[in-house]
């Protein structure tokens, strides 16, 4: 949608953009900071929803390797989205160094997470929906995503132009044309190969579920208190029994 506005008032040339150059300026900077951050919610939710899904069916015979693997996996993960979230927030050419380091996160990161998800659906090829062409697939993603990645930061110092323009508006006579087209188009593959490294969890979610949360009220003692021991009872003084709940979440697979 974004890609549509800008190219539509000329503010890029329609020939692979940067993701960034396409947001920014209005009014597909709006869009664009919406977008991502809406990408970004998501995609915390989740790297939770994966990060309960290994930890709860490896309770029954923990790993300490799997295990510690998992949380920094889901630490770097949340980093990565709110390097997404930076990224759509901080347009390049208002805050150029916050941008980088959004884009650094959310790229880089991103890549990393992959990397450590891959490691551990190959540590628990059992967990439930879980195949070998899905590994496999797992496996692919990340290879192509390195050199993809490799490819941006070896192109990316060749998109210099001795001209004021922003690359996102060169032309085919501008010197650095060829690279800055691999680049972003790099930029773009890696975009894809992580949306779709995101949807290979669907067929194991399948067999996972997440217990919605039990809000139940307390019931007040005469004193205004809230019992606070998990299902015990109080007696007041006119003999009502009072019985408190706690909510609970659980997780199951």
């Amino acid at each position: 949608l974004r890609y549509g506005i800008a190219v539509y008032n000329g503010n890029v040339k329609p020939d692979f953009p940067y993701i960034s150059d396409t947001g920014a300026t209005p009014p597909e900077s709006c869009v664009f900071g919406q977008l991502l951050n809406i990408a970004a919610v998501v995609a915390m939710f989740v790297f939770y929803i994966r990060y309960k899904q290994i930890d709860t069916y490896q309770r029954t015979c923990p790993r300490k390797a799997v295990s510690r693997v998992n949380k920094v996996a889901f630490v770097i993960g949340l980093l990565a989205a709110f390097g997404i979230s930076m990224v759509g927030n901080f347009q390049e050419g208002n805050v150029w160094i916050v941008h980088m380091i959004g884009a650094f996160l959310a790229f880089v990161f991103g890549g990393v997470y992959c990397c450590l998800q891959t490691y551990l659906s190959f540590k628990l090829p059992n967990i439930p929906g879980s195949t070998r062409n899905l590994r496999i697939g797992r496996l692919v993603i990340c290879v192509l995503d390195f050199a993809f990645m490799v490819a941006i930061f070896v192109t990316f110092r060749f998109t210099k132009s001795s001209s004021s323009i922003r690359p996102g508006c060169w032309t085919t006579k501008e010197p650095g044309m060829s690279a800055c087209l691999a680049s972003t188009i790099s930029e773009w593959i890696i975009s894809f190969l992580t949306c779709i490294y995101v949807a290979t969890f669907t067929p194991e979610f399948k067999y996972f579920e997440l217990i919605k949360a039990k809000i139940l009220f307390h019931e007040l003692t005469r004193n205004n208190e809230v019992p606070g021991n998990e299902n015990s009872e109080e007696t007041q003084s006119n003999g009502t029994v009072v019985t408190t709940a706690i909510t609970e979440t659980s997780a199951k697979y």
